[in-house]
Parts: C-alpha cells; sequence; structure tokens
C-alpha cells in the first residue's frame, strides 16, 4: 500500500461529517478535495500552502469537483497560520495533514523548511482535538529533505514520550522512499 493511499485510509476511519480538518501543505490539492469529500457540506477543510501557484491549483481542482464552498484557502507559512488558526479553533480540529518537501511541477527550490515545520507541528498539537490524527509525510529525497525528516522524527519521539500514539511507516526501496508519521492525540 501507498503511503498516500494508508493517510486516506486512516483519514476514512478517523474522520465523519461534519469535521474540521486541516490540510497543512495545500499542494496540488489531492488531499485537500478528498478531506472535502470526507467532511461534506456541513464540515470545512482548512488548506494552507506557502506559494500561490499551490493555491490557485487547489482551487481549480475543488471548482471542478464542486467543493469549493466546504474549503477556506490560505495562502501563508504553515506555522505562521496554524499558530494564528490556533486562536480560533484549539482542540477542534479532527484531523490535520502534512506533505512536506515541495510542489510537484514547480520551483524545487521552494519547499518546506525544517524551522518552519517543527514550529507547524506544536501548533498543530494545540488545534488538534482529544483522539485527533496528525498525518505528516515526509518526502527525504531533495536537498533538506533528510533533515527536515529528522527533525519531525525528534518531534514525533518526543510527543509519544508524552503519552500520544504514534506510527511511523516507511516502504521497503532501494532509492530514499518518503515516510509517514500518524499521531493520534492523548484523550
Amino acid at each position: 500500500m501507498q503511503l498516500t493511499q494508508k493517510v486516506h485510509q486512516q483519514l476514512a476511519e478517523q474522520l465523519t461529517a461534519g469535521d474540521l480538518v486541516i490540510d497543512a501543505t495545500a499542494g496540488n490539492g489531492h488531499d485537500t478535495q478528498y478531506l472535502a469529500e470526507i467532511v461534506g457540506p456541513q464540515g470545512q477543510v482548512i488548506a494552507i500552502d506557502i506559494q500561490q501557484a499551490a493555491i490557485d491549483s487547489t482551487r481549480a481542482k475543488l471548482e471542478h469537483a464542486q467543493l469549493s464552498q466546504r474549503v477556506h484557502l490560505i495562502q501563508g507559512d504553515h506555522a505562521a497560520q496554524l499558530q494564528a488558526l490556533s486562536q480560533q479553533h484549539s482542540g477542534q480540529v479532527a484531523s490535520i495533514i502534512f506533505n512536506l518537501g515541495y510542489l510537484p511541477g514547480s520551483d524545487k527550490r521552494v519547499q518546506t523548511q525544517s524551522t518552519s515545520t517543527a514550529k507547524a507541528l506544536t501548533a498543530s498539537l494545540e488545534l488538534l482535538a482529544p483522539g485527533a490524527l496528525l498525518s505528516v509525510t515526509a518526502y527525504r529525497g531533495h536537498p533538506g529533505g533528510m533533515e527536515e525528516a529528522q527533525v519531525v522524527a525528534d518531534w514525533m519521539q518526543t510527543q509519544q514520550s508524552a503519552g500520544h500514539a504514534v506510527e511511523y511507516h516507511e516502504p521497503a526501496s532501494k532509492n530514499t522512499p518518503p515516510v509517514l508519521w500518524l499521531l493520534w492525540k492523548k484523550a
């Protein structure tokens, strides 16, 4: 099973109609659309990306699928935006998803950064409801990717020590595959 399939399976098991969820790295909008379909017309998705091109791509995908009314798009740094959202939505979010790296098909020099990602993960924990799911996929095969993945690994180990349930998934590969962490916030 591919990591994206694993994430989608976990989201389908975790989420219900009416939930509030966040896609912290909207990218081309695939996960944002999936989340919008799961939460239904009563739910809300907040999708964040630092690149306007990603926001535009996500908007077009949502409009084509007639799901744009369920999604609030925010262009900006995921750490700053998640910190700002915690003022209004602390402890209310059913799931937050991250795909770290760069926007496929765009400038590979614009990518998530380990320092910002660490702050974004901490803000995510504040936003999540008890029992909620945090999904973080890190793409390690680009410059800075291994460093960012290590920052996430260290952060997840700290959270596991604090009593949150954490799973780690790394596909068998001869190359440097992406890796996935799933965290369920302790009740």
